[in-house]
């Protein structure tokens, strides 16, 4: 029987594509030419918030290095838009080296003018020869990488509602932690913030160290809502709670679909796999948000033992740890979603009562 493995991930590659066009986006002509004599290094002009993301998302990779070491994947299942059919194919006929690979695929969708391009290759390149074991091991490459993603129409139909949903929350956030500095006092403050948008290339990333700030809000602001000053909350905050409750119930429904469009071709891959090849092991990586369905679909699909394919099971708690940054807008959007709810007297409608629904179960 060949073992599937699930693990999340948040790539080191898209957050270090982010960082350096983030950054280049601020410079001048000039600026740009003289950093395409010296392109090594860049990390140290970056904001100090995107330096700790780096870090951090270079610690994620060390671990989820550990853990492909420990199951020696065949096969690897990557989220990447199926609409890049052709690159997946001249890497399974052995067309492309790994590092060819994710050298055409980010510059792919390098939409900047070629000043900035010219330097956005290189570093990217450095980045992508350091760090290259995203799909091979040590000793040999997977036998194939398969494409699982939404094609590029359905992703970019989700960008501007998760980017509404973020937006809402945020200000959702902000005016809970006013409202609550008008009668006492926040202990905890946030740390480093760091946040990109997807627009620019269908990515977004989030790095927070908030986590101590944020569980005072949420503990205060729950108290505050079971006690005599609860109308009060009600009235300063149902307006915010209730664009966010439709802003982030709007993303759910978006995010379902995508799932189930994610899952049919996870399946599809499978399939295939399990026709041509004998496979030990497989890998599937996806993003924390989707994990909990894709893992919750795998553990109940019938068909994975007509393919000849057990579920494997790995410790994935050290790697959840490190992600937890990573991790943080998500939990507290979720987390917001139920304050909402209990703002505005409702319940979860019963649609999303469901894995799919569940950004993030850790």
């Amino acid at each position: 029987m060949t073992e599937l493995f699930l693990i999340p991930i948040i790539s080191v590659f898209d957050v270090h594509d982010i960082a350096v066009r983030d950054w280049l986006n601020k410079l001048d002509d000039n600026a740009l030419k003289s950093r395409l004599e010296s392109p090594y290094g860049l990390e140290r002009y970056f904001s100090e918030s995107t330096r700790h993301a780096i870090k951090g998302v270079e610690d994620v990779h060390t671990e989820v290095l550990h853990l492909l070491d420990a199951i020696d994947p065949h096969a690897v299942f990557l989220d990447i838009s199926v609409d890049f059919v052709e690159l997946e194919n001249r890497y399974n006929k052995r067309l492309l080296s790994p590092s060819e690979f994710w050298k055409e695929y980010y510059q792919a969708g390098a939409s900047i003018d070629n000043t900035s391009k010219a330097v956005y290759c290189i570093y990217i390149q450095g980045i992508i020869d350091r760090l290259i074991r995203l799909i091979e091991n040590k000793e040999q490459l997977p036998l194939s990488v398969v494409f699982y993603g939404t094609d590029m129409k359905t992703k970019e139909e989700l960008i501007p509602v998760y980017e509404y949903a973020f937006d809402r929350d945020s200000e959702f956030v902000l005016q809970m932690a006013r409202e609550l500095n008008e009668i006492m006092n926040l202990r905890e403050s946030p740390e480093h913030i760091w946040y990109s948008t997807t627009a620019a290339r269908q990515t977004a990333i989030s790095y927070e160290e908030t986590e101590k700030f944020y569980n005072e809000l949420l503990y205060r602001i729950r108290r505050l809502l079971k006690y005599k000053t609860r109308e009060h909350f009600v009235r300063s905050l149902k307006e915010n709670a209730l664009e966010f409750l439709n802003a982030y119930e709007k993303f759910l429904d978006h995010k379902i679909r995508e799932e189930e469009i994610k899952y049919s071709n996870i399946l599809e891959g499978l399939n295939v796999l399990a026709v041509q090849s004998e496979l030990r092991t497989i890998v599937i990586f996806c993003a924390p948000m989707n994990y909990f369905s894709i893992f919750k679909s795998l553990q109940t699909e019938k068909r994975l033992h007509e393919m000849g394919i057990n579920l494997g099971d790995i410790d994935i708690n050290r790697l959840i740890e490190t992600m937890k940054p990573f991790m943080q807008k998500s939990r507290i959007m979720q987390s917001n979603y139920e304050i909402a709810l209990d703002i505005l007297g409702m319940k979860r409608p019963q649609r999303f009562d469901v894995p799919d629904a569940i950004i993030m179960p850790f």
